[in-house]
């Protein structure tokens, strides 16, 4: 059996649904796409939802439309539940936001065998822990279905879609899945924010104590004048209109 994104077909019972790893079924018009890369659909995955476990997603997404500020500092994980998944549902409907990922899974001709918490492909390569890297060269080597024809159907046929993000690193075979996408939709913004990870991000900014803080300061103002100057190249900054709209005020951040 190949292995699925850990939401390729899910449905979490209070009118959220995903189909082939999109957030397809939402009770709201979508404003906003967030694109990462794989959620895995291993049997020791406990993620409960898009970035569910071990990432600021969360952290940052519930300072913004829950708190308008800077109160959480620590990542979601399966010690921390904060915020909780109906909070997080909540944030998913105030900011019009839904998901999808660029990966579906293994290819079902590629053979996949699970040898403890790694897993085996095509007899030659061992996929052991969730960083981009084993996608990228996986991917290169043709043993993982992409997921770029449908969501761009999906950006296309939502006309309420008015801005993408993409989350991860874009070099390599993510690079062109990303290129592949951004080069068929059309909605005002279609570019990267720094990883919800926060890898190689430094941990603090002049006067933001706590990594969390300096991510969103880097969500909301990179490239941007503030008197805290963010530069990170290659990647750009929510829109403020939209975040304005929803309640945020980006100067908290």
């Amino acid at each position: 059996m190949p292995i699925l994104h850990r939401f390729y077909n899910y449905n979490w019972e209070n009118g959220f649904e995903t189909h082939r790893a999109i957030l397809d079924t939402i009770p709201y018009e979508p404003e906003v796409i967030i694109i990462g890369t794989f959620n895995h659909g291993w049997d020791w995955n406990n993620a409960d939802f898009f970035y569910g476990r071990g990432m600021y997603m969360w952290t940052i997404m519930a300072n913004l439309f829950l708190n308008n500020g800077n109160a959480l500092t620590e990542p979601r994980t399966v010690l921390n539940d904060t915020p909780n998944l109906e909070q997080i549902f909540q944030v998913c409907q105030k900011a019009r936001i839904t998901f999808a990922d660029v990966v579906q899974g293994t290819r079902p001709n590629i053979p996949v065998e699970q040898q403890g918490r790694s897993i085996l492909v095509n007899n030659e390569y061992i996929w052991e822990d969730y960083k981009d890297t084993h996608l990228k060269i996986m991917g290169r080597n043709g043993w993982l279905d992409d997921n770029a024809d449908a969501i761009v159907d999906y950006i296309n046929s939502t006309k309420s879609i008015k801005h993408v993000y993409f989350t991860f690193k874009p070099t390599g075979w993510l690079l062109t899945l990303k290129n592949s996408i951004a080069d068929r939709i059309a909605p005002t913004t279609a570019c990267s924010i720094f990883t919800p990870t926060a890898n190689g991000f430094r941990a603090n900014l002049p006067a933001y104590p706590h990594r969390a803080w300096s991510l969103a300061h880097c969500w909301v103002w990179n490239g941007l004048h503030h008197a805290v100057p963010i530069n990170k190249p290659n990647f750009c900054h929510l829109d403020h209109g939209w975040l304005v709209s929803k309640g945020v005020n980006p100067n908290n951040f």
